[in-house]
C-alpha cells in the first residue's frame, strides 16, 4: 500500500474513533420480583431436558434460554426471581411485572470491570402518548421530546464477579410507584457525554403492567399515598 493510501487509511480510522467512543451502552433492567422473561425468538430459544445445551443450575419452568450461537444467556438469569419464559408477543421483549409499586434493578453486568458513567433510567409509556406518571425514589421522573421519561441515577462501578466465565455485576435499585397508563417499558443506559440520547445498542428492559391501580381514576396523590404506604 502506497504511503498516502496509508495515510488515508488512519484518517478514516481516526475519524471512526471519536464514533466509537461516543456509543452509549445499555445496561440490563429487571424488578425484584417475580418475572417472566418475554424473549425474541430471532434472538433466542429455550432447550428442556435431554438437549446438549440443557443446565438443571439455569432450568426455570422447566426450560433453559439460549442465545442464537449456542451459549446459555447468562445475563438474562440476573433476575433473582426469574420464573420462566416466553416467546414475546407485538414485538415486546423484556421482563413482565404486573404491579403498580415494586423494586427496581439497575445491572451492569459486563465481560470486564467498568463503570457506567451518568446512568439514566428510562420509562416508556404504553400506550404511547398516554399520560405516564412515575416516582423513582420518590422523585418524580422528568420528561424530555425525544427520549421520553426519566431519571438519572448516577454512576454504577462493575467490578464483582459474578462465577459464570469472566463476567460482572453490580447493582442499583430503585423503589417504582406508577400509574396513569396501562403500563410502561423501563430501560437504562449510560449517557457517557450528557446528551440525553442514547448512542448505542439494544437494552434488556423490564415492562411492567399494572392491574392494581386503576388508570382512569390515578392522580399524583393517588400515586404518592400508594408510594407512602
Amino acid at each position: 500500500m502506497s504511503t498516502p493510501m496509508r495515510a488515508a487509511c488512519m484518517f478514516g480510522i481516526l475519524l471512526l474513533l471519536p464514533v466509537l467512543a461516543l456509543a452509549d451502552p445499555c445496561l440490563i433492567v429487571y424488578p425484584d420480583a417475580a418475572t417472566v422473561y418475554h424473549y425474541d425468538v430471532n434472538e433466542y430459544y429455550t432447550v428442556g431436558p435431554g438437549h446438549p445445551l440443557y443446565d438443571p443450575l439455569y432450568d426455570r419452568g422447566g426450560e433453559v434460554l439460549v442465545e442464537h450461537g449456542d451459549e446459555i444467556a447468562y445475563n438474562i438469569y440476573q433476575a433473582p426471581q426469574l420464573d420462566g419464559f416466553q416467546p414475546s408477543q407485538n414485538g415486546v421483549e423484556g421482563y413482565f411485572i404486573d404491579d403498580g409499586l415494586f423494586d427496581l434493578i439497575v445491572d451492569g453486568f459486563h465481560n470486564a470491570p467498568i463503570t457506567f458513567e451518568n446512568v439514566l433510567l428510562v420509562f416508556e409509556p404504553v400506550p404511547a402518548g398516554c399520560g405516564l406518571l412515575v416516582l423513582v425514589d420518590g422523585m418524580v421522573a422528568e420528561y424530555e421530546p425525544g427520549l421520553g421519561y426519566y431519571r438519572p441515577i448516577g454512576d454504577i462501578v462493575v467490578s464483582t464477579p459474578t462465577g459464570v466465565g469472566g463476567n460482572y455485576s453490580d447493582t442499583v435499585t430503585v423503589e417504582i410507584a406508577w400509574g396513569g397508563c396501562e403500563g410502561f417499558q423501563g430501560w437504562a443506559f449510560s449517557d457517557e457525554n450528557y446528551n440525553l440520547h442514547r448512542d448505542g445498542g439494544e437494552c434488556k428492559t423490564a415492562f411492567s403492567h399494572d392491574f392494581h391501580v386503576p388508570v382512569e381514576q390515578t392522580t399524583w396523590g393517588a400515586i404518592r399515598s400508594i408510594f407512602n404506604d
